[in-house]
Formats: structure tokens, sequence, C-alpha cells
């Protein structure tokens, strides 16, 4: 039953889970509610900034595309093809080569302002090498033959037909060459890839969005603030597969986190990229985040109140009525719970007080009638001595008489008159030790007249034991058990000593010894008698009036000195050496009985 209580859980425990249980799945379903609340605008900011540079890149392809139609235009004009022919045919210093490159070179000029996205329109002669372009500032003819000499010289590497990169230091630009029919003449349009997003409009609502042109390679030909290494992340994020219309990164910098977008050109292996910084596409739901951030916190405080409440309120009640109950149970009934503020546990409290106390009265008036039981339980049990003794005497009259000894007989009613006189005051509760062992010298010297020449006795009653108080009669019943089943066959005296000294367990309290030398016990009967002295001495007898192992005299004596000592008191059988039987009687001396009552 203890085992089962233990493994119950405490009043605490389920609170506390209970709490526990309760908020978090609220907690959860909070976290879960702002990472679906992010998700979300992620998604639609996303989308929004991937439509806004979709729609800049497919106005760029048009431009691309426009540009190529135009160089086509040029390259198939009659006109214009007549023109680019002639460069080819006739040498420089001739007046129709002359014409022919004014001509170009004004068609270019007319058209230039409609192609805001080109650098300039060009041509170029294999054989020789030479490069036209449109007649502006010094600084610019020169700077257009640095980025296209070396590009259009090398035969291997340039591409026609399809727009190619080319750097010149930190700019790329993006060229494109067509060939005129089977000849030698190129024309073609070079661009710088910063004007496909200068004139990008910073969106309103993200203010810090970036965008840069990366070419299919992953090398970005924009300024930006982003490094080879977050543009490298930023392609390694685009490729991987995702339903998502965003993608992730952190930047290498700052450790930043940004969502980037992008959209391919047609026209051209180049793609637009916008990256924008997640804070400020969450601003709007940083108080919410943070909210969220404080629910654990908050639920901990939470937690820590609402422990002391319950703890305050239920549990330390809770406590006192348990820790009440637990001292009852091992008998002390004087415990009384305080008065408690909470009506519920102050009718508990007062409920308890009033069982605690009822009980408290209810096992005093038990013990009273316990007492009273033990009282006529031990005068019924001293009168059944009477009679008992009374057919001994009687038996020894009678032998006596048989034999006709009538001096024997005299000495025996004047032995068996003190006798009597002693059994007149013996239904005194106690007598003192002296008077019991008097009493027992007496029925000694009856026994003697009845064995003369056979019986002896030795007492030693030392004078401060003389005065104990004890129940009459105790010492009595050995001498009696031991002259009626000690006593030897043949002439051998048969000796009785009887000694009173202090006890050996080192109590207050004296011992009587009554050692015989007669036949003894059989080994079997003395562990009888030990074994009732376990229970029985001791006054833990089952009461239905068994005799035990001892028969009716000696279960008396032990109950007897068990109602009146319980266990402080004692009967100890053991073997006599070298033969014989001791019986030692363990008597706590209380007080000096000081007597009472006359002789009859």
């Amino acid at each position: 039953m203890v085992a089962i209580v233990r493994r119950k859980r405490t009043l605490r425990y389920k609170f506390i889970v209970g709490f526990i249980i309760v908020t978090v799945p609220l907690i959860v379903f909070l976290f879960y509610n702002n990472d679906y609340a992010m998700n979300v605008v992620r998604e639609q900011v996303s989308q929004s900034n991937g439509s806004w540079i979709a729609t800049q890149a497919a106005k760029k392809d048009i431009a691309l595309e426009q540009t190529l139609s135009y160089l086509l235009k040029q390259a198939t004009g009659n006109t214009s093809y007549w023109n680019l022919l002639a460069l080819s045919t006739y040498p420089e210093s001739s007046g129709d080569y002359f014409f022919a490159k004014q001509s170009l070179l004004q068609s270019f000029e007319q058209d230039q302002d409609a192609y805001k996205e080109v650098d300039t329109f060009f041509i170029y002669l294999d054989k020789p090498e030479r490069l036209i372009t449109r007649q502006r500032t010094y600084d610019e003819i020169e700077r257009y033959h640095r980025v296209l000499d070396g590009y259009l010289a090398d035969r291997k590497t340039r591409q026609v037909h399809r727009w190619d990169m080319i750097r010149e230091g930190n700019t790329y630009y993006l060229v494109r060459l067509e060939q005129v029919s089977d000849s030698d003449v190129y024309i073609g349009a070079l661009i710088q890839a910063s004007k496909l997003v200068d004139e990008l409009p910073t969106g309103a609502e993200n203010p810090e969005m970036e965008e840069l042109l990366v070419s299919g390679d992953g090398v970005p030909l924009t300024k930006s603030s982003l490094t080879a290494q977050d543009v490298e992340k930023i392609e390694r994020s685009l490729r991987e597969p995702g339903d998502e219309a965003y993608r992730k990164f952190k930047r290498s910098s700052d450790g930043r986190g940004y969502l980037a977008v992008s959209a391919d050109f047609a026209q051209a292996p180049i793609h637009m990229v916008a990256i924008v910084p997640e804070e400020t596409l969450l601003k709007q739901l940083f108080y919410f985040q943070w909210a969220i951030y404080l629910i654990p916190v908050l639920g901990v405080i939470v937690i820590l109140f609402y422990s002391f409440f319950l703890k305050r309120t239920l549990l330390r009640p809770m406590q006192a009525l348990i820790s009440g109950m637990r001292r009852i149970k091992y008998g002390d009934l004087g415990v009384r719970l305080a008065e408690e503020s909470t009506f519920e546990f102050a009718f508990l409290a007062d409920t308890f007080n009033g069982m605690a106390g009822q009980i408290n009265r209810l096992k005093i008036d038990v013990y009273e009638e316990m007492l009273k039981k033990q009282e006529a339980e031990f005068k019924h049990l001293q009168a059944q001595i009477n009679p008992h003794f009374y057919l001994n005497s009687l038996n020894i009259i009678y032998s006596l008489s048989a034999l006709r000894k009538n001096d024997l007989v005299e000495k025996m009613t004047e032995h068996l008159a003190d006798y009597f006189r002693f059994i007149t005051r013996a239904h005194r509760e106690f007598i003192t030790l002296a008077e019991e062992i008097g009493h027992v010298a007496n029925y000694l010297e009856i026994q003697k007249l009845r064995f003369p020449d056979k019986l002896a006795f030795r007492i030693d009653l030392p004078e401060r034991y003389a005065g104990c108080a004890i129940p009459p009669l105790v010492v009595q019943s050995f001498v009696e058990n031991a002259v009626i089943h000690g006593m030897p066959e043949g002439e051998s005296l048969f000796v009785i000593s009887i000694a009173v000294s202090a006890s050996t367990d080192g109590g207050e309290g004296c011992e009587i010894a009554i050692a015989d030398n007669g036949c003894g016990l059989a080994p079997e009967k003395l562990k009888a008698l030990q074994d009732d002295g376990d229970g029985l001495a001791a006054g833990q007898g089952d009461g239905r009036g068994e005799q035990g192992a001892g028969g009716l005299g000696i279960w008396n004596v032990r109950r007897r000195l068990g109602l009146v000592y319980g266990n402080r008191a004692g009967v100890r059988f053991f073997a006599g050496e070298p033969c014989g039987t001791v019986v030692r009687v363990r008597i706590p001396v209380e007080h000096e009985y000081e007597g009472g009552g006359g002789d009859v």
C-alpha cells in the first residue's frame, strides 16, 4: 500500500504538467503562425520583386532585340549594304571610301538617339584590320578602341551572330557582331552592361533592394556591394530546386539574411538579380516577432508565479493536512492544524481538529476500559491460585494423618494457619518481597514436614530488596512446581535455593532466582517454556486462558506479571548445573510497599 502511494504523482507535479500541456501548444502555435506569416510576406514580396525585375528584363530584352534588328537592317539594306561593301573594296584614300564611310556614320548618328542603351554602333574590317566608330569625342573613340580592338582582332574567340561579353578594367560590355554577306566587313553594337540597370528605379516599398546583372557563368557585370563570394552563394541558391519564388542566403560581410529573385534575358546569356534584406521585408512583423520571443520568457515567469500561488493557496495547506494525518498515523493525537483563510481548507482543518480530538478521547476511553479489563482479569487470575494450593495442602494433611504423625500434623496445622493468614491478605494488589519470601518459607516448612530428611532450602534476601512491592504468590508458584515435579526419587537431598539480586540487564529492578538440584526438565519441555516466555512473560498471551507449556500456575504468574509490568518483567527457564532447573523472575523496582491490613 505504501509503495502504491509513493508511485502516485503529487498535486504540484500534476498542476505544473497540466499548465505546460495547455501553454506549450499555444506557444508552438504562435511560433508556427509567426513563421507562416513571415513565409507569406517573403513569398508576396518576392513575387512582387520577381515580377518587377522580370518586366525590366523583358524591356531590356526588347531593346537588345531592336538593336539586333537595326544591325541586320543595316547589313542587308540597299544603301547601307553597298556602302559597307565599298569600305572593303576601295582604298581608304579614295573618294568612294570617304563618301561610303560618311554615309554610314551619318546614319549611325541619326539612329543613335533611338537606341539609348547602345554606346556606339561600329564597323570592322578584317582586311585591313580597321575599326570605324561613330565620331564623337576623342576620349570616347580611344575607349572604344581599347574595348574592341583586341576582341575583334582575335578571330578565334570573337563571336558572330550572338551577344558576347567584353571586360575592360572593371567595366563589362555586351557586344554584337553581324557579318555582311560573305565579306570581311562586320557591323556591330557595343552596350555598357551598367546601362541595362542604371535606369531601374528603386522600389519605394523596398528602399534597400539592390539589382545587378550576372553572366551565365556567375560573374557580376555591374557594380554592387556584394562580393564575389556573395554572388556565388546567390547563384548556387538560384540553381537549387524549390517551390518558393525566392532563395535565401546570408551575406558574408555582415551575416545578414537576404532574399534573392532573378529573371533571365532571352536575347543574351545574362540574367538580372534583385536582392533585399529579410529584416526590411519583416519590419512590419518586428513587434510581433519580439512578442513571440518574449512569450516563452513570460510563460516561465507565469509558471513561477502560478507555482507560488498554488503553493500558498493549495499545496501548503494540503501538505499541512497530510503532515497532520501522518503524525496521527504514528500516534501523535495532540496535533492540530492552523486556521486557513480559504473556506474549503478552513472547513477541512476544523473537521480534522475535531476528528483528532474525538480520536484522542476515544483512545483514552478505550485505554480506561482496557485497564478495568486487566484489573478484573488480574483479580480473576489471582483468585485461581487459592483453590489450587488448597487442594495441595489438603493432600499433605491427608498424607500426614494417614501416617498418624500427629506432631507433624500440629506443626502442619500451625504452618497452615500462618499460610492461610497470609492468604487472607493476598487479595491485595501488591505485597512486599519479604512477605512473599516469608510465605514461601512457610510453604517449604510445610513440605519439609511431609518429606523429612528429603527436602532443604536456602533463602538469600538482601535487606535493600525486602520492601520491594510485587504481586502476591509469584515466587510460591515456582517453588510449588519444583517440589511437585522436580523432587528426584531415592534418598538424595532435594535442595531449593531462592536468591534475590540486582537485575542482570542493568535496569532498575531485581531478579529472583529459584534453583533446585532435582530432576530437571526435558530439552523439549525447556524449549517450550522458553518459547512461551517470549510472549506470555510480557503479558502478550491471547487471553483465552490456555495454560501454556508450564501448566496453570506458571501461566498464571506470567499473565499477571504481563498485565502489571508489560515487557519490563519476565520469566526465564534454564537448565541447572550439573542438574535441576533454574527460574529467573525479573521484577522492576518501582516503589517500596509499606504494607497494609492486619493479621487475622
